[in-house]
């Protein structure tokens, strides 16, 4: 899915700027970092994206769909259709692996016989076929993070937003992270993650937004973590 600002400025009470006057066009199919410094505004511009939070002034638009008109009932079936993956993983510790994939789809009343394929599916995709029947505390911080890419891919998403994903990674386990990431981009999902990590970004080159204090600094074509990590 298309993403657009057009000059969204977010001001938390009492007077907290997170975000100034941003205009970004991000095109179906992209992989976007977003990258910056703590307090720039990154999770700020995600949350809207996820229609968490509404902006102040200007506009923010998925797809065909203005965000801030978007009536309340809408949401969650907008939301059916954005994988979300967040930097604590949000799994439910006393859920199995497939039970915390399919625990989503159960909710959203999806028929049990397509619950059990996609999951099933997205299990397989992440590589945790054999840790389908585990449960998160027996898994590594790795793992985890892989069961949570799966659940948000639970739903065929056209857009995949991931907070931090590698975060707490080590470099090995980061990798492979990405290496299912770049496939599901590679599948036509619009990816867009927030990171920290330079080695990532100058690795897997691709599109970088770099944001300090609430405005959009660069917006780089296969651009490094910072303007002058150069190939």
């Amino acid at each position: 899915m298309r993403i657009k600002f057009s000059g969204v400025t977010k001001i938390f009470k009492p007077d907290i700027i997170a975000l100034r006057d941003v205009h970004l066009d991000i095109e179906k199919g992209e992989f976007v970092y977003v990258v910056g410094p703590t307090g720039s505004g990154k999770s700020t511009l995600l949350r809207m994206i996820t229609r968490e939070v509404l902006s102040s002034k200007g506009t923010v638009s998925v797809g065909d769909m203005n965000l801030k008109k978007m009536r309340v009932s809408d949401i969650p079936y907008y939301r059916r259709d954005v994988g979300l993956v967040a930097q604590d993983f949000k799994l439910i510790p006393h859920l199995t692996v497939y039970e915390n994939v399919s625990f989503v789809m159960e909710a959203m009343s999806v028929p049990s016989k397509m619950v059990e394929y996609r999951a099933n599916k997205v299990i397989e995709q992440v590589g945790l076929w054999r840790r389908r029947f585990m449960n998160p505390p027996q898994l590594s911080g790795g793992e985890q993070q892989r069961v949570a890419i799966a659940r948000a891919l639970a739903n065929s998403p056209s857009l995949f937003v991931a907070d931090e994903p590698t975060g707490n990674l080590d470099f090995r386990t980061s990798a492979e992270v990405m290496k299912i990431l770049m496939s599901i981009n590679a599948g036509g999902v619009t990816v867009l993650m927030t990171t920290h990590n330079q080695y990532i970004v100058n690795t897997y080159r691709q599109r970088v937004v770099e944001l300090d204090a609430g405005k959009v600094v660069r917006d780089e074509r296969a651009g490094g973590y910072a303007p002058d990590d150069h190939l």
